[in-house]
């Protein structure tokens, strides 16, 4: 036997109207292929909107026949200030020059040279005319050199005595190595400067002007560029600074007059026009069409996700149309969020209050229909963000983290606290995000600022308010319950629970204790454990109509005592069909009437059913009066409150609760239900059978204080082997299987 096999009926009668079926699952398609194209139509429009014509075409230079006013808030971007402030950007860079490597060597070098060729044609060509020998140093020199040597130095050179030369040439060295220290770029005037300096420096060193002018006209065609500059890199430095200008937006007041009667149009003009959405000229059929097949592949894959992993959701209709409402509703809230309430706010702001509507919806999904559906949306709804209008992929990107905080907080909401965790963790995740991104795109303190301003308190108040606001409508509109209404329902403050234990209470006793059952069970199969609970509070709710004929509530005499047993199980069982109507008078959810309707299935009542075989022959047709209308669990809740109904009924014969005896108890219930299939429809596994078990026998040890009895142990060993022991029958409620402590035992 397969561990996860479904606890289901093999060989199920199927239905023989094939074409009826069929007819009705087309309809469903339809239904489903008509909800799809109405989505991508609304959605498309939506996004694709500003790009349709309007009634405004004029161009530069028109005059405005009429007055023409801003329909409601919204901000423009001002090309010329932009422009401007982008300029006076690149102009505050400069220019940007890049080291030259060996520059002062290479003046050295040239200094060297110099005197080099000097002192060769005052030894080689002593002889020689001085027009002859000055001609022979240039020509030693290189021709940039040379050019640069004034003729009167270099005969000043050639008529001084040795020591003097040695002299000015040490004295030029120190000039050129004191001025080369110092940043000169390759810009004439800079260049000129560095002249003037070395002159200087030459005056400093040398206190004979004569010797003084020699070696700063020496240093100074030495002299050359130790920086130059870089275009490319001064380039690269202006765009980024102007990249790091924000774009200015000034804002368009609803009612204010843009364009004045018989005023001259101007390019401002048509992008404030252009901002309202009054100014498009023709239809931009390209955007529209790739918009539009942009939509159509987003909404087709969503129905293929569901189709493939969650089948359940895509066959409800009125889900699908839940989904598409949630949607449609944030991409229009993400249309206006610049223009709410007319309010004048900054590109960065709507997209910040565009992330409060992703967070919201986010949160609206999970808890309306799944949290893994609820990413899906929230992906597609973020990827709508980055398309809007002055926003940027940063807010897409922090909507879609924001709004996964949202979703995991609120999946698993069990008390009204988590509620207020769930604000501190959005705020927590919005801040963090804002100073990330912020790091990452270099934007200023005081934009993080006002970042954290929005993403710590807007985004996530705003978005727990829709949240709260939202849930309440959406979930009786489409007929869901969430755990926001089982946290009210759980109140045991409630009019119908006050009543239950005014009129029943021991019946109430009972239901606080299935509850306690039920969520330890749900917990141990990972199912929803605070649903298992309040429906089990609710369960018997159907017993205050005739609460004396239940045993938990009866003092002395016994109802049943005076009726056969046929009337005695007709009320029994008619607890189920009073509990369904009370639960529609007081309009409980729908998950709570499914588990009062289900919660004995077609189970048997034994006790009634055994007195009836006493009198007559027992029949099909008998046992059929005796069984309860069902329908069986169909949900693993519903199971879990089934199995927990009876084993808490049946551990209350107990005389000695110790563990042996509670296990066999336990045992013994969950068998007998599989036995008679009442968990074929619920979808249990055996191995979850098994933890459910379990968790029942570690709740009733605890609860009923177990002790071991080694002696009753050995008894119940012998009990389970088939040597019966009336004691133990009687003690453990073997003569009462049916779970219901009423059913079991209404006759004392």
């Amino acid at each position: 036997m397969k561990p996860f096999m479904p606890l289901t009926i093999r060989g199920t009668r199927k239905n023989p109207d094939k074409s009826a079926r069929k007819a009705r699952r087309l309809k469903l398609d339809h239904r489903r292929i008509g909800l799809a194209c109405a989505t991508i139509a609304i959605l498309s429009v939506l996004l694709s909107i500003h790009f349709f014509p309007s009634r405004v075409s004029l161009k530069v230079g028109d005059t405005a026949p009429e007055d023409i006013t801003a329909p409601r808030a919204a901000q423009y971007l001002d090309a010329a200030e932009t422009e401007l402030r982008r300029t006076k950007a690149a102009a505050s860079i400069g220019k940007v020059y890049d080291v030259v490597p060996g520059a002062a060597e290479q003046a050295t070098f040239s200094l060297n040279s110099i005197f080099a060729a000097v002192k060769s044609a005052r030894e080689n060509a002593a002889s020689m005319p001085v027009e002859r020998r000055v001609g022979r140093i240039r020509r030693a020199l290189p021709s940039a050199l040379s050019v640069k040597i004034p003729h009167e130095t270099i005969i000043s050179l050639l008529s001084m005595d040795a020591g003097t030369l040695r002299g000015i040439e040490d004295l030029s060295r120190r000039a050129v190595t004191s001025v080369m220290t110092r940043e000169i770029h390759d810009d004439p005037a800079e260049v000129r400067v560095a002249q003037g300096e070395v002159a200087a420096e030459a005056v400093r060193l040398v206190s004979d002007p004569r010797k003084a002018a020699l070696v700063g006209e020496l240093a100074r065609v030495a002299l050359r560029p130790n920086r130059t500059y870089d275009v490319r890199e001064t380039l690269s430095q202006q765009e980024a600074a102007q990249d790091r200008v924000q774009s200015v937006y000034m804002p368009i007041s609803s009612g204010e007059v843009v364009v004045g009667q018989g005023e001259q149009v101007t390019q401002q003009h048509l992008d404030k026009l252009r901002a309202l959405g009054l100014r498009n000229e023709d239809i931009d059929y390209r955007s529209v069409v790739s918009l539009t097949a942009l939509v159509t592949m987003a909404v087709l894959l969503v129905l293929a996700y569901l189709s493939a992993y969650y089948p359940d959701i895509y066959r409800s209709t009125k889900t699908l149309l839940l989904l598409s409402l949630l949607a449609v509703t944030g991409t229009l809230a993400l249309r206006v969020s610049g223009s709410i309430l007319g309010i004048n706010l900054s590109p960065p702001q709507v997209g910040y209050l565009g992330a409060l509507w992703v967070v919201a919806v986010g949160m609206l999904v999970a808890v309306l229909v799944n949290a893994q559906v609820s990413v899906v949306i929230v992906s597609m709804l973020s990827i709508v963000l980055s398309l809007m209008p002055n926003n940027e992929v940063r807010f897409a990107v922090s909507a879609f983290m924001t709004a996964l905080v949202g979703i995991h907080a609120v999946a698993n909401l069990r008390d009204r606290s988590d509620l207020a965790r769930t604000v501190g963790s959005l705020a927590a995740a919005g801040v963090l995000l804002v100073w990330v991104i912020g790091g990452i795109s270099n934007d200023s303190i005081s934009l993080m600022r006002m970042g954290t301003f929005w993403a710590g308190l807007v985004v996530p108040i705003g978005a727990a308010a829709i949240f709260l606001i939202g849930t309440v409508p959406l979930e009786r509109l489409f007929g869901l319950t969430t755990h926001i209404s089982l946290l009210e329902l759980a109140d045991t403050n409630k009019p119908l629970l006050r009543r239950l234990v005014m009129e029943a209470p021991g019946t109430y006793t009972h239901s606080m204790a299935v509850g306690h059952l039920a969520e330890t069970a749900a917990q141990a199969i990972g199912a929803d454990s605070l649903m298992a609970r309040v429906a089990s509070y609710y369960h018997d709710i159907g017993k205050v109509k005739r609460p004396h004929f239940f045993i938990e509530n009866q003092n002395v005499e016994n109802a049943h005592d005076r009726i056969n047993p046929t009337l005695s199980a007709l009320v029994i069982t008619s607890h189920i069909k009073d509990g369904v109507e009370i639960a529609r008078e007081f309009r409980l959810p729908g998950v709570v009437a499914d588990v009062i309707s289900q919660h004995h299935g077609t189970s048997l009542v034994q006790y009634f059913f055994d007195q009836a075989m006493e009198e007559q022959d027992p029949t099909v047709a008998l046992e059929s009066q005796f069984r309860y209308s069902g329908p069986k669990p169909r949900s693993k809740e519903a199971a879990i409150i089934m199995l927990a109904d009876s084993v808490e009924a049946a551990s209350r014969a107990m005389s000695k609760p110790t563990r042996a005896i509670i296990e066999l108890i336990v045992n013994k219930v969950v068998a007998d239900k599989l036995r008679d299939g009442q968990l074929d429809e619920s979808d249990l596994t055996f191995r979850e059978v098994g933890r459910i078990t379990d968790a029942f026998i570690r709740a009733l040890t605890g609860t009923l204080h177990a002790r071991i009895d080694y002696s009753e142990v050995m008894d119940n060993r012998k009990a389970a082997n088939g040597d019966s022991d009336p004691k133990l029958a009687e003690d453990t409620g073997e003569d009462e299987p049916d779970s219901e402590s009423g059913d079991a035992s209404a006759a004392g």
